[in-house]
């Protein structure tokens, strides 16, 4: 973690310390009253249901110090009273990356971004010391939590920006300035709180302008709306990637049974470079960690290795062998375009399997929710040679393979159905992709599954 003092909170911060030992260090920084133990800061945030405030005492029970809005009360223990604790977490954050000349790498979009954070990440730290955003902490409370537990002589930061509204990732620039920005690409999740495509551009955009000076810009060129960003950005250097004659060309990529292999061509030599997840997708995340990792001074041979070594179970998507049947679990977030991304891969796996899809929900996306749903179920019909669509939304899905592909596919309402389904229709050597938003809670379709064994 960040070596600070609670002085130092209090200086940055402008607190006023109520019975707080200033010059102890600050052991850890939680928003859970649970985690606390002697020594942290618990930040007391107001929640939809609840208020932080409420959990202070325990956090002094457990020995921690309590960071609350100026009028809590009564002060009973060591607390730090400020105008909005959130505010507080970002102000800190930011002055120490600023004090201590730390260099971000900011990254957004729709598609891919989480992904391209592990690559990122683990290219830089062949030679840096790097923090990054931990899991899908990528919003103002997460960034700041993750900060504060990189290494105390960090010295790049790797920054997921999420949002679900206009002027979010304003404020994570603000937070985490970056000197790099990256937009993977720009699609129709949270269509339904924004409204517009147009919207969901501006939304994204405001990584570039949240730049710092002279910071540099990396983005996809094969996306039109990024596009669009790139060619109206003024003032910062612009590096592309893509299928698209760039910086950094795609020329292809070969998914094998246990990584992807991804052809580049980089100012004017081919370079080949392997990574130990699967997707056709990848081909876009290793060609942008590449960018970053190039224009922040690392050569290829240091990249390639860095690459081939990141963790398998880091990428989204993940295979699992339970019995004699392979499980392609994807089940953090769905789009139209991650969809059809895992049902690429599905169809990749080995040739004489039975190939199943279990698609649920796609959520937040407005009004394109019956059109996107009914795209997938077109791919799915070409793509899988079976598929079960679940949830009600999924049931566009269904009849769309159906109109395509007379019976490949059946509806239900229902996880537990779903369930059912499975146990009364998968065969021995099947492979079964399960692909959602995280929302319907297919991780629990997944347990079930691994408590069953498979079939026999």
């Amino acid at each position: 973690m960040i070596e600070l003092t609670y002085k130092d909170v209090v200086e940055i911060s402008g607190a006023l310390a109520r019975a707080v030992p200033l010059e102890d260090r600050v052991q850890d920084m939680t928003i859970d009253s649970r985690d606390v133990r002697q020594g942290s800061l618990f930040v007391a945030l107001r929640g939809s249901r609840t208020h932080g405030h409420q959990f202070v005492p325990q956090a002094w029970n457990q020995g921690g110090v309590a960071l609350v809005e100026s009028a809590f009360g009564p002060v009973l223990g060591p607390a730090l009273l400020v105008e909005s604790p959130l505010r507080a977490m970002g102000q800190l954050t930011r002055t120490l990356i600023n004090s201590r000349h730390v260099t971000v790498v900011g990254i957004t979009g729709s598609v891919g971004k989480t992904s391209l954070k592990e690559l990122t990440w683990a290219v830089l730290a062949s030679r840096f010391v790097v923090g990054k955003s931990q899991g899908n902490y990528n919003t103002a409370i997460g960034l700041p939590l993750s900060f504060l537990r990189s290494p105390d002589n960090v010295t790049h930061f790797v920054s997921e920006m999420g949002m679900r509204g206009l002027g979010e990732i304003r404020v994570l620039t603000q937070i985490t300035p970056p000197d790099v920005a990256i937009i993977t690409n720009i699609g129709p999740n949270h269509l339904e709180s924004l409204g517009s495509m147009e919207n969901i551009q501006r939304a994204k955009g405001e990584i570039l302008e949240g730049l710092k000076p002279g910071g540099i810009a990396i983005l996809n060129r094969d996306d039109r709306l990024v596009r669009q960003l790139g060619e109206s950005l003024e003032g910062h250097p612009v590096f592309w990637y893509g299928h698209q004659s760039s910086d950094a060309t795609i020329e292809d990529v070969l998914v094998k049974e246990t990584l992807t292999e991804v052809m580049l061509k980089y100012r004017g030599q081919s370079v080949t470079l392997r990574v130990p997840w699967i997707g056709r997708q990848h081909g876009y995340t290793v060609a942008a960690a590449f960018l970053a990792g190039s224009i922040l001074g690392l050569h290829v041979d240091e990249m390639a290795s860095a690459l081939e070594a990141v963790d398998p179970g880091s990428g989204r998507l993940q295979k699992r062998q339970i019995g004699s049947l392979s499980v392609l679990c994807d089940y953090y977030n769905a789009s139209p375009a991650s969809m059809k991304m895992s049902l690429e891969i599905l169809r990749a796996q080995i040739k004489n399997s039975r190939r199943i899809a279990i698609l649920g929900d796609m959520l937040e996306l407005g009004s394109q929710e019956v059109p996107a749903h009914q795209e997938v179920g077109l791919f799915a019909s070409r793509y899988a040679d079976v598929v079960l669509a679940v949830g009600p939304r999924a049931k566009q899905i269904a009849q769309a393979a159906n109109l395509e592909r007379m019976g490949c596919a059946t509806w239900t309402g229902e996880l537990e159905d779903a369930w059912q389904w499975m146990r009364a229709n998968v065969k021995p050597g099947d492979v079964v992709l399960l692909k959602a938003s995280h929302g319907m809670n297919f991780h629990d379709l997944y347990q079930k599954i691994e408590r069953w064994g498979g079939p026999q």
